[in-house]
């Protein structure tokens, strides 16, 4: 019974291998693949510091970049990341601070003063706001002219409502106008969030204003102040627990309501970002991240200002990233329209009637919001949701990333790049938590904004693997993306143009990057900043952004450049070791040993973890079905074996019609099949009767034919075996040299595993040189069928 079963599951997993080798994977893929991959690279220039420095971005200029660390800002050079310690910032706790700390029971760690927030108030003055061992201070500092010392002017203030008391809370801020908006905790337990302008706050543990939020970033907008957060979402908990995304709005000259609310805010509105996937369901990324400030560009013809987000799947859900653009004016009209409220706590959240909303409108901006009628200041106390959400930009994300290895994490974009073709597009990068960087950049239709087309061009493993990202920047002086995680920054090139490895034409137009061109008349790739610099005429350039007509502007260079020969489009050669890399192939290069694969992108990569994130499947090669042929001849095989694997993969691409069919056909007749051979028994070395098809195997009192290929003289030996006893000599001579030969050439099988193909790709490797060396390589495929050629 239990021999019965194995010969089952043996046959169901070859249908399932035939299945997979007669169907392309056509549903949903998250994003396309990256056209570069570049590794870590420890040259590149960094400034190092603990991974408990928890390191913030706080200013910067074309030249340098200040950073809030533990007990200390530094102002690094952009250029170099080199610290210029004479404008260093030291600032420690006090031993009492500390000593209240611990004793409260912190670590020694956390008891340290970790600078959050600056301001510069003036141009010779400036405040900077640190944890302070839990207690929060603000200080003073001047800036001398001249030399540009810092000298501390002995002003200090508490930080309650301005600054975290944990490096690690989400905190934000923005300074305008004179004034510091924070959105912070105002309690050592973090239990009271805030958002705050003194003397202005929010409603102390209101769930419906603040419902434990994890604040993202602020920014100042015509006379608003936005600010961007996650919370749990209160319109939600009759259905369960949820976290939504926010975004929230109050007026710069809110100056509090009529007593009692003098110190409260008037204006505060708060709205859901709506960032999915639509369909009949839509698929949700709720859970926001990182966002841009508001940029202005065209975008589908249209001036606008956009601003970018990062969202995420919650924590325990599918790992799933996305960056949707939102417009600001999409922001704006939400807070016009109908507000969301519940009547009571047993009560649906529903839409309030315009008839219940009092005059004048809550939330908008007044002149004194002193004098507002009490009804409008309780009604946007209680009523400050907004009924619809922020529609995202092209209805949809732009950039999508599946993974269970990294989650989206901070973003940077270089704004309206100017392209070759006059047009402007904002150039993405977007940092994870596993040291990554991810560069795209959208292709946007010209006749319509929902119409875009997302390129990956590059993925850089700016840490080593497992260090998140939490900030980037980017400095356009310098042309650097500046990367920064809790205890190192990075600076990383904005583009790869003058890099040897895009020194063809092809190469520098199938990247598609905004930033590199093609130089016709000196066939070199340039950065678009030294064309428009250069003053030489544009028609000697060519830049292929959409991916179009790059083998038509190349093929005058296919004769001095190293590429690959292709029959048809998106088919590329590639050895079977599975780089990836293409290579020259040189005169003694055998057709024989090579691999036609299919790709959607036109490209292979690598086989590992990075790979499987975003693909479901590629039409697969593999299985019985693909290697029961038996060739005889090496002429037969040379001609017949390219011809063979194209027309299955072609076949591969069917509809799922011949899908459905293929498998109701299959099914019955393999079960049958495995049940006939079940029933006949096995041969006399005790193995199951339908395994390895094409291994010898020696049956008393039954025939076996041999098919074998002579290596040396390319001749057939048939043998017919009918008696055991007649033939034992002739068998025991044969067996003797099969295993002679085994031993020495038996690696000359190449062994594709469906399960994990990257050690044994790399052996295949190995043996695929020595057949190409002796000029009789073949390819083989033996996972359950083994062919030896004496």
């Amino acid at each position: 019974m239990a021999l019965k079963n194995e010969q089952l599951m043996h046959l169901m997993r070859s249908v399932l291998l035939v299945v997979l080798v007669l169907v392309r994977v056509d549903s949903w893929v998250p994003d396309a693949q990256s056209k570069l991959r570049i590794p870590y690279d420890a040259t590149w220039p960094c400034f190092f510091g603990n991974s408990s420095d928890y390191f913030k971005l706080l200013d910067q200029n074309e030249h340098t970049i200040l950073i809030g660390a533990k007990n200390a800002v530094y102002n690094i050079t952009i250029a170099q990341l080199l610290e210029i310690q004479s404008q260093r910032i030291t600032w420690a706790s006090s031993d009492a601070h500390r000593e209240l700390c611990t004793l409260k029971g912190k670590h020694e760690e956390d008891c340290q003063n970790y600078i959050r927030v600056y301001a510069r108030e003036t141009p010779t003055r400036m405040m900077i706001c640190g944890t302070n061992s839990f207690k929060p201070l603000c200080r003073y500092y001047n800036i001398l002219p001249g030399n540009g010392t810092i000298v501390y002017d002995n002003n200090e203030r508490e930080a309650q409502g301005r600054c975290p008391y944990n490096p690690q809370h989400n905190s934000t801020y923005v300074y305008t106008d004179g004034q510091l908006y924070a959105a912070t905790v105002a309690d050592f337990s973090g239990a009271d969030a805030l958002i705050y302008r003194e003397p202005q706050r929010t409603e102390q543990f209101d769930s419906k204003q603040l419902n434990q939020p994890a604040f993202v970033s602020a920014i100042e907008y015509n006379g608003y102040v936005f600010f961007f957060y996650r919370e749990v979402a209160m319109e939600y908990m009759n259905c369960g627990k949820s976290i939504y995304s926010r975004v929230s709005r109050v007026c710069k000259n809110d100056k509090g309501g009529p007593y009692p609310f003098q110190d409260k805010w008037t204006s505060f509105l708060k709205a859901r970002l709506n960032c999915s996937i639509p369909n009949e369901y839509p698929f949700y990324f709720d859970e926001l991240q990182a966002t841009t400030n508001a940029i202005s560009g065209t975008y589908g013809g249209v001036r606008n200002k956009i601003i970018y987000g990062i969202m995420t799947t919650p924590e325990n859900a599918i790992g799933g990233s996305a960056v949707c653009a939102f417009s600001v004016e999409d922001i704006m009209e939400v807070f016009e329209g109908p507000f969301k409220a519940q009547r009571d706590i047993h009560s649906n959240w529903l839409q309030v009637p315009p008839s219940s909303v009092p005059e004048p409108r809550p939330g908008k901006c007044v002149d004194d919001s002193r004098t507002l009628p009490k009804a409008s200041v309780n009604f946007v106390k209680t009523n400050n949701l907004m009924d619809n959400s922020v529609r995202s930009l092209h209805l949809r994300p732009i950039f999508t990333r599946v993974s269970l290895y990294y989650r989206l994490t901070a973003i940077a974009v270089d704004p309206q790049v100017k392209a070759l073709d006059g047009q402007r597009r904002d150039v993405i990068f977007v940092g994870t938590n596993d040291g990554k960087v991810i560069k795209f950049v959208n292709i946007l239709s010209a006749n319509t904004s929902d119409d875009v087309l997302t390129v990956v061009i590059s993925e850089t493993q700016a840490f080593p693997p497992g260090t998140k990202i939490n900030e980037m920047t980017i400095s356009k002086k310098n042309s650097a993306l500046i990367v920064i995680s809790g205890g190192k920054i990075v600076s990383l090139p904005l583009h790869t143009c003058n890099d040897h490895g895009f020194k063809t034409c092809r190469k520098c137009l199938e990247l598609q990057d905004p930033y590199c061109a093609w130089d016709d008349l000196n066939r070199d790739c340039k950065t678009i900043d030294s064309v428009h610099a250069s003053g030489a005429s544009i028609d000697q350039f060519y830049q292929r952004l959409d991916g179009e007509r790059i083998s038509e502007i190349c093929r005058k260079y296919d004769h001095q450049e190293p590429t690959v020969h292709t029959y048809e489009d998106n088919d590329v050669y590639t050895r079977v070791d599975g780089s990836g890399a293409v290579e020259k192939p040189d005169k003694s290069f055998d057709q024989r040993n090579v691999v036609i694969v299919h790709s959607n992108h036109g490209t292979v990569s690598s086989v590992g973890p990075e790979d499987i994130d975003n693909e479901i499947s590629m039409s697969s090669v593999e299985g019985d079905e693909l290697t029961n042929r038996i060739i005889n001849t090496q002429q037969q095989y040379h001609h017949k074996s390219d011809i063979f694997v194209k027309e299955n993969l072609k076949f591969a691409s069917s509809n799922w019609l011949i899908m459905a069919v293929v498998i109701a056909i299959t099914l019955p007749v393999g079960i049958f099949l495995g049940f006939l051979c079940s029933r006949k028994g096995t041969f006399s070395n005790g193995l199951p009767g339908c395994e390895h098809r094409n291994q010898l195997e020696w049956n008393s009192g039954k025939s076996l034919t041999i098919l074998s290929q002579n290596r040396t003289s390319g001749k057939d030996v048939n043998l017919l075996i009918n008696n055991t006893n007649q033939y034992q000599t002739q068998q025991q001579a044969i067996v003797q040299q099969l295993q002679q030969h085994h031993q020495n050439n038996c690696k000359d099988n190449i062994d594709f595993d469906y399960k994990d193909r990257s050690v044994e790709c790399k052996n295949s490797t190995e043996n695929l040189e020595k057949d190409i060396s002796k000029g009789m390589g073949t390819l083989q495929k033996t996972r359950h069928l083994k062919t030896f050629k004496p």
